[in-house]
This record gives structure tokens, sequence and C-alpha cells, in this order.
């Protein structure tokens, strides 16, 4: 990992108010980047989100990821360059009791976030030794 690639990258997070996504929104935003995570409100209180003020230094929206025309106006007005999905529901016990509404999040949250990313132009996937354009059709 290089810290000067993510200098001034715009990066669209979502699950940044996870804990998983709030340590990786600090790590992002300590190597430069301009962060935008787009994910529920934070599970319990307090959370790793709140008390280590994580939305001070990054564009923070609320919504849930299987909400299409939320999420695409979200990436839309970040224009990011990078696309991280980490939103999920990964509590176990939650997933017996909720087994579609998990399998909603998990995979069509998953669905959705890829629709979102073909309707927004400019958004690269980055490799060791070259920068790709995203397959999409045009």
């Amino acid at each position: 990992m290089t810290p000067a690639f993510w200098r001034g990258k715009r990066v669209f997070l979502t699950g940044h108010t996870g804990f998983k996504g709030s340590w990786l929104s600090l790590w992002l935003q300590q190597l430069g980047a301009e962060v935008h995570g787009f994910a529920l409100a934070p599970a319990t209180t307090p959370s790793l989100f709140e008390l280590a003020d994580v939305a001070r230094g990054m564009t923070s929206t609320l919504g849930d990821i299987r909400d299409l025309p939320a999420l695409t106006a979200a990436m839309q007005a970040a224009r990011p360059d990078i696309v991280i999905h980490m939103a999920a529901q990964a509590l176990v016990r939650l997933g017996y009791v909720d087994p579609v509404g998990t399998y909603e999040t998990n995979v069509m949250g998953t669905v959705k976030l890829l629709e979102a990313v073909r309707q927004v132009p400019g958004i690269r996937a980055s490799g060791r030794c070259q920068q790709r354009q995203v397959l999409r059709e045009q």
C-alpha cells in the first residue's frame, strides 16, 4: 500500500458507520483521501463511529444499501474515483432471526451497489501496477 496513491482520491465507502468501516474511514482520511460514506446509522450507542468522531473528516450519508435511488444519488454527488463496499448484515444471530433481510442486504445490496457504479461515470478500479476502467456498457 502506497500512501501517496490515496492522497486526493475520492473514495466512496459503504458501511462506514460499522466497526471496520469506521477504522477504514479514519485510515483513508489519514492518508489524504476524500472519503464519502454511505451506511445505516450506527447500530450501537456508543459506537466507534461516534466516539472517534469519524464523520468530522468526511462526508457521511445515512441510507440503506438496498435503496438504489438514494445510493445512486449519493454516489453521483461524491463522484468517486474508487468504491469500497463494506456494507453488510454481518451478525450471525440476526441472520438466523431474519434470513430474508440478511440476504436482501448482503446480496441484493451488492447488486444495487454494482448497478449504481454502472450509472456513475469516472469510477476506476485500481491495481498495484495499473489503473483500469470499471467494465460497463456504454
